[in-house]
């Protein structure tokens, strides 16, 4: 499958495997990273919990950004929207992201492109655990990505979610990377 929203250096021929982390406290305001197999910074994602509504920012290793991400308010079933670039821009909106329904006991948000106006059916749907943040992102019946929470001692103690992201060959991985906080956002609240 070939899906990107951003430019093609953001996907690979070969699966891709990420470690995305949340910092536990950070004096720079980066509240997550994104690294490679080797260890290397891939995003970084600026998080800006005070504001009136939450808000993360996702840039490249260089530090440039790539996305702003923001919570809707009053939003029954808690629905974020993405835009490109750094600020929030409804002509700039690329996607949005929501609950399948108000209550959930397991994992089940859907992603509806800019394109997709009337929201009947969703284009991406993220399906798994609630309680272990495991999911998996599918394209209509296609799988293309997989999310497992990593435990380790200092991870539990500090409350730091850590995950490990496959994502396939062809997709998007700033998309990917994008579901997977956003996802990590809405199990916080």
């Amino acid at each position: 499958m070939h899906f990107h929203i951003f430019p093609e250096h953001y996907k690979a021929d070969v699966p891709v495997e990420l470690t995305v982390s949340q910092k536990a406290m950070s004096l720079s305001g980066e509240s997550y990273k994104i690294t490679n197999a080797d260890g290397d910074v891939v995003f970084k994602m600026d998080g800006h919990w005070l504001s009136i509504r939450d808000k993360c920012v996702l840039e490249n290793h260089h530090g440039h950004s790539i996305l702003v991400a923001r919570k809707k308010l009053r939003s029954m079933h808690e629905r974020w929207e993405v835009a490109k670039g750094e600020h929030f821009d409804d002509d700039k909106l690329l996607f949005s992201v929501k609950k399948s329904s108000v209550v959930q006991f397991k994992t089940h948000l859907e992603v509806f492109l800019k394109e997709n106006e009337s929201e009947e059916t969703p284009d991406f749907e993220v399906k798994g655990n609630f309680f272990e943040r495991e999911a998996q992102i599918f394209h209509k019946d296609q799988l293309i990505a997989e999310v497992k929470r990593k435990y380790s001692v200092g991870n539990v103690l500090l409350d730091k979610h850590t995950f490990c992201v496959v994502i396939h060959p062809n997709v998007d991985q700033a998309f990917v990377v994008a579901l997977v906080i956003i996802m990590d956002r809405i199990h916080e609240d």
